[in-house]
């Protein structure tokens, strides 16, 4: 039977990874990372491996056969035997003067040919590639995608002795740490600011896109591309009617949906963000009482909190953590307040889709009583209808 990987944050798994790197060599397992395409699985390996100053090595062993990790055989006519040279994209038999150590990252593990598979198993037990000798200090990080679930074509193979020598984790992106990276890494304000307010669009776990990848390419397309620095010189080339070739650049990038959603906040910004009805923003629950909110902004807010709090109830297993239960609430109060057949089917799909109904009761203690008594009406009168 195979593992089941283990869900992982980027912090979470950055610390796996340190931890890991700052073991004695003769650590006989390695870590393996699964999850979408675009993540930035093989960007946090990399950043890890240069924050512990270790030589680090990107293999895709989707192009790859037995034969070419072992090395190609030359023939030693004096000896009259066959000599295998090593393959110059492995590990070089000393770890470099200066260097720590070596991560040996081998991605697209679980598309490499059947073959790579006994070879694989070599290396990680007896850091060993063919006939040649691994040096001390080197660590093997696998990477792969899921398959049928992000449409990837996988090897169908099945070795339980190879899955016995891995830690697998399933590294799933959030926007709250993607920010803080975004911000380091100088990525395009205005997607800084549309991710701030809608963190359900950083990816979409059943489309594929958007994902953390497409968005750094937009802020490359952005910058380099067209020039424009600030928030504000996209606003101006959008809204001078010239935009057409780069809106298509970015649904290329993002996908339509998100791509439309992005320039439509920069030309005519939504009254309710997502990030607003997770904070339970006060001014923002008085406006959409009043009716002061479009009902179709609230709408596309309250999908996106919904999501979010899906993401955040599968990232906490069995126990709910307070940030969950704070946005629950924080959401069920925007909730009460839309109209009531907007209510009973978002209401629906916080059942269906997030799996929270049973978080009701320890949400509502998260309000004040007169508010947790009010939405409790709310959800009791649409439990109660005919």
């Amino acid at each position: 039977m195979r593992k089941e990987p283990v869900a992982v944050t980027v912090p979470e798994l950055q610390e796996i990874l340190e931890r890991h790197l700052a073991a004695d060599a003769a650590i006989n397992y390695a870590v393996k990372i699964v999850g979408h395409p675009g993540i930035g699985k093989s960007d946090l390996v990399r950043q890890t491996a240069s924050k512990m100053n270790f030589l680090f090595i990107d293999t895709r062993l989707a192009f790859k056969e037995n034969i070419d990790l072992g090395g190609y055989p030359v023939p030693d006519h004096e000896s009259r035997r066959m000599l295998y040279y090593r393959p110059g994209f492995i590990p070089p038999p000393e770890v470099p003067e200066g260097k720590d150590g070596i991560l040996w990252f081998l991605d697209e593990a679980n598309r490499a040919h059947p073959t790579v598979i006994q070879t694989l198993f070599q290396i990680i037990t007896e850091k060993v590639c063919g006939e040649h000798a691994l040096p001390d200090r080197t660590f093997v990080v696998l990477a792969g995608n899921l398959g049928e679930e992000d449409n990837t074509a996988l090897t169908e193979f099945d070795d339980s002795a190879l899955d016995g020598r891995l830690a697998v984790f399933h590294l799933r992106p959030d926007a709250t740490n993607w920010l803080n990276w975004a911000e380091k890494e100088g990525i395009h304000p205005s997607i800084i600011r549309y991710i701030g307010g809608f963190p359900d669009k950083l990816w979409d776990e059943e489309n594929i896109h958007p994902n953390p990848r497409g968005w750094h390419q937009v802020s490359q397309a952005l910058h380099l591309s067209y020039g424009l620095k600030t928030g504000a010189d996209l606003a101006r080339l959008l809204e001078s009617g010239a935009d057409a070739p780069l809106e298509k650049m970015i649904v290329a990038l993002v996908g339509q949906t998100a791509a439309s959603d992005f320039v439509l906040q920069i030309t005519s910004p939504r009254e309710l963000t997502t990030q607003e009805v997770l904070d339970g923003d006060h001014a923002k629950l008085d406006l959409l009482a009043q009716n002061h909110i479009r009902q179709e902004d609230a709408l596309w807010a309250l999908s996106g909190a919904l999501t979010a709090l899906r993401e955040q109830n599968m990232e906490s297993g069995d126990k709910p953590s307070q940030a969950l239960l704070q946005n629950l609430a924080n959401t069920l109060q925007f909730l009460a307040r839309v109209r009531a057949d907007m209510r009973l089917s978002f209401f629906y799909l916080l059942i269906k889709k997030c799996a929270l109904f049973t978080q009701i009761p320890s949400a509502l203690k998260m309000l004040d009583s007169k508010t947790a008594g009010a939405v409790s009406e709310k959800i009791r009168d649409m439990l109660e209808a005919p």
